[in-house]
């Protein structure tokens, strides 16, 4: 069963722009739809991470939740992965890349297919 962290973008998720919370990122874990689908085992979500403008903290906010809990792969969430404007903070195609070398774990792109 893969632990995974979900990390969102916490303007987005605090504010409602466009995503009403967290509950589409854990039903799509639940039910294994979107980039979940990809898992043989059932989800184990273990955190939601909000990352916190402007984001200078993020990695070391997931290195600190590393340290205390155990996970196999960190999603990042549509919000944060999809918005529009884009995130002015992150280069979020360089930042999976950057948390995997930080941190060691496999980082997907994407949390849901909800519309």
């Amino acid at each position: 069963m893969p632990k995974v962290l979900i990390i969102a973008c916490g303007s987005y998720a605090d504010n409602q722009f466009g995503c009403p919370g967290d509950w589409k990122c854990l039903t799509g874990a639940v039910e294994k739809r979107g980039p979940f689908a990809n898992y043989d085992d059932d989800v184990k979500v273990i955190g939601f991470l909000k990352c916190k403008c402007p984001g200078r903290s993020l990695i070391g906010n997931i290195k600190a939740t590393k340290a205390k809990v155990d996970f196999d792969v960190i999603h990042i969430s549509n919000c944060m992965a999809k918005a529009e404007p884009t995130c002015k903070n992150h280069d979020l195609e360089k930042l999976p890349a950057q948390i995997e070398e930080a941190i060691g774990v496999k980082v997907v792109v994407g949390t849901h297919d909800f519309g």
